[in-house]
């Protein structure tokens, strides 16, 4: 949903919000109930709250249910776990695996919506919000967590017998930045300030049988913007209607290089109908669906691996030609169609927690004119906070949401999808746990290499790609570094346990970027940071992680060193064995420094593809007859398997030796000692960054779906 900002409000609904702020911020009406009560505490020190101890939980499966149940499910979750932890859905199959690693009495239910009349008494009622205005999704998100209340439309409230206490219909424009203003002005004061909840209000749902016709295919892997030029696409076969729809994607999905446009020209009857770029107004006006691709650095849309993007084209009357002249490049595919293929629907997921925890929802793209709001919003929070959730526009949102989250001292949980928090955080089980001794091995000029999957601060990444992983049996066969975040043991203990007990000699929990909640250290204040690597610290050493993956702030030549402040910071504040760092550039790691880093290497795309960018690197660097060479080597979490892991392993000539990270810097750390007697050793590591803005340079921390 493109998000514009208006300057006023219509005078008529101005006045009706201007009313029914003294009937929301004031006390509840007569009928609404008492304020909810909760089990929740919140230690100092703690980035999420402690629930009460659950003992008795209903499984109720809800995947089967469209947005507008679960949205209601998951708001009345929240009122009821908020007291006691004792209502699990499962929205997706991996939720029904983790049920057997609940240490908790269970019981199921045959459908899911008869939790609303069996826990209706434990409610005060339902806020109804207006889908005309999406974000009055969020707003009643909030008034749902102060109230005691549902999230409802109105049928749903009539059709279940709530009482409505508060109704947003009709009381706002589509204007996300007005409700977000009212939001601050009248809810904010009675709202926890120790988490922000960012979640987008609604999003797109594929319509059943809707039949996409290829038109286009790039057949070879192009990886250099080879083929770029303005190709003509003649849909005039395709116009059946009133309108036709155009999709973008990527025709090697492995590989990270996916279609990108630069500029669209739409002709029918030879008469032109749209010409924009993307990221402008009047692209705006015609991306049905742009949430599952990223704006690159030269005004150009992509979508790698399984994403896409759709455009919608409104067809003249009368048209008997329509052409379209598309500037694109890389491995794309272009289908279309003339049935809408997406509709909207509220986004459920993660509301509980936000419920239970009386945090203020927003969905506030932190660049661009709502950027203020944003640095706003963050000003009001104290240093070492979350905000939990996502950014809109995905990756360019996320480098602009963490890089300004982090300048106001406030650390990023992507949890957008993260499903049951409110009931897992109940779950009460230890993840106290140590890491391996620190040896000091013999060093051979021979390459060692170690394997990271990344993604780990991504906590609905643990609880969803990661236990897919997890269980694939060729887990266990090569040496694997699996991030995690130290903080599943506040916010999903149960999770955090199960990879602790069911980790095999191959396999090595490491904390993912970069530590308590995903931040760039080189962003925060210099006074402030400390507040962070404490934190850290912490949580790391409760949970047995001594090996941190960490991002720097990302610039245009890609991500720029840690500075010596942020490395001391956390040697001050942890007791790490090291870091690796996201594609770096040149020699790190000097003797003599507080903490090892090390940058890594990402060859993209296969097995093969990989060995080869490996192979291509040790050559580069001088091979190692003469001294050992040290490789950090980045997975993509999201196309890679344990399988395809081992496949690389068992390619690899005898001379690179593949080692688990503790064993990888206990090695590196000798060299270290050796380079201060004999300067000549040195260690580097360079990175693999793609030359092209058409996509990211190393695989991102957001919740790629």
């Amino acid at each position: 949903m493109q998000v514009h900002r208006r300057s006023i409000l219509s005078a008529g609904i101005g006045a009706t919000a201007l009313s029914l702020a003294g009937h929301i911020a004031g006390a509840p009406p007569a009928h609404a109930g008492p304020q909810p009560s909760t089990g929740i505490s919140w230690p100092q020190g703690q980035v999420f709250p402690t629930f009460a101890k659950a003992k008795k939980v209903v499984i109720a499966d809800a995947t089967r249910l469209d947005g507008f149940d679960r949205l209601l499910l998951t708001s009345l979750q929240g009122v009821i776990n908020a007291r006691v932890p004792e209502i699990y859905l499962i929205v997706d199959p991996v939720d029904s695996t983790w049920v057997a690693n609940l240490p908790v009495t269970t019981s199921s239910v045959a459908d899911p919506m008869s939790l609303v009349s069996r826990y209706r008494d434990r409610v005060n009622g339902a806020i109804v919000y207006d889908l005309a205005a999406p974000d009055t999704i969020n707003l009643a998100t909030t008034m749902a967590g102060l109230k005691g209340c549902v999230v409802a439309s109105a049928a749903q409230a009539e059709a279940h017998q709530l009482p409505i206490v508060t109704d947003l219909r009709g009381q706002f424009a589509d204007d996300p930045a007005a409700i977000h203003e009212w939001q601050m002005a009248n809810l904010w004061p009675q709202c926890t300030h120790r988490v922000l909840v960012g979640l987008p209000p609604a999003t797109t749902v594929e319509v059943a049988d809707v039949t996409w016709t290829e038109v286009a295919r790039e057949g070879n892997e192009v990886r250099d913007s080879s083929n770029r030029k303005v190709y003509t696409f003649d849909l005039s076969a395709h116009v059946s209607g009133s309108e036709l729809f155009v999709k973008f994607s990527d025709s090697f999905p492995t590989d990270g290089w996916g279609a990108s446009v630069h500029s669209v020209t739409a002709l029918a009857n030879g008469a032109t109908i749209a010409s924009f770029t993307p990221g402008s107004d009047e692209e705006a006006s015609h991306l049905f669906d742009g949430a599952h691709s990223q704006l690159g650095g030269s005004s150009n849309r992509f979508a790698d691996g399984n994403n896409y993007f759709i455009y919608r084209f409104a067809i003249p009357a009368g048209t008997t030609s329509f052409v379209l002249e598309v500037d694109l490049e890389n491995e794309y595919v272009v289908s279309t169609t003339a049935t809408a293929p997406t509709r909207l629907e509220p986004f459920a997921q993660f509301r509980d927690f936000a419920v239970a925890t009386k945090a203020l929802v927003s969905w506030l793209p932190p660049s661009g004119d709502s950027g203020s709001q944003f640095a706003d919003l963050l000003n009001r929070v104290e240093p070492g906070s979350a905000y939990a959730g996502w950014f809109s526009n995905d990756v360019s949102g996320e480098w602009s949401g963490v890089q300004l989250c982090s300048e106001h001292g406030v650390v990023v949980v992507a949890a957008d999808f993260y499903a049951n928090a409110s009931v897992l955080s109940g779950i009460q089980v230890s993840t106290k746990a140590s890491p391996s001794r620190r040896t000091t091995p013999s060093v051979r000029n021979t390459t060692y290499l170690t394997l990271t999957i990344g993604e780990g601060d991504n906590v609905q990444y643990c609880q969803r790609r990661m236990r897919d992983l997890w269980d694939d049996p060729g887990r266990g066969r090569a040496p694997m570094n699996w991030t995690v975040s130290p903080l599943l043991a506040e916010i999903g203990p149960a999770l955090l346990r199960h990879y602790q007990q069911t980790a095999t000699t191959s396999d090595l929990l490491v904390c993912g970027p970069s530590g308590a909640g995903y931040t760039y250290g080189d962003s925060w204040p210099q006074d402030t940071l400390d507040t962070y690597t404490t934190m850290s610290g912490r949580s790391m050493a409760a949970t047995g992680l001594d090996i941190v993956y960490a991002y720097s702030t990302p610039n245009s030549s890609g991500f720029p060193k840690l500075p010596d402040w942020v490395v001391q910071s956390y040697a001050r504040n942890t007791n790490l064995r090291g870091i690796i760092q996201t594609d770096e550039h040149g020699r790190y790691s000097e003797p003599g420094a507080s903490v090892p880093l090390i940058g890594t290497l990402w060859p993209q795309g296969s097995p093969a593809d990989y060995k080869q960018g490996l192979l291509d690197h040790i050559s580069a660097m001088g091979g190692t007859s003469d001294q050992p060479l040290f490789i950090a080597g980045l997975v993509n979490a999201w196309q890679w398997t344990p399988y395809d892991i081992w496949t690389l392993v068992r390619s690899l000539p005898s001379s690179i030796e593949v080692v688990l990270a503790d064993r990888f810097f206990d090695l590196f750390a000798q060299t270290r000692q050796r380079a201060t007697t004999a300067p000549a050793q040195k260690v580097t590591v360079a990175s693999s960054a793609k030359p092209h803005g058409s996509s990211s340079a190393a695989p991102t921390p957001g919740p790629k779906r």
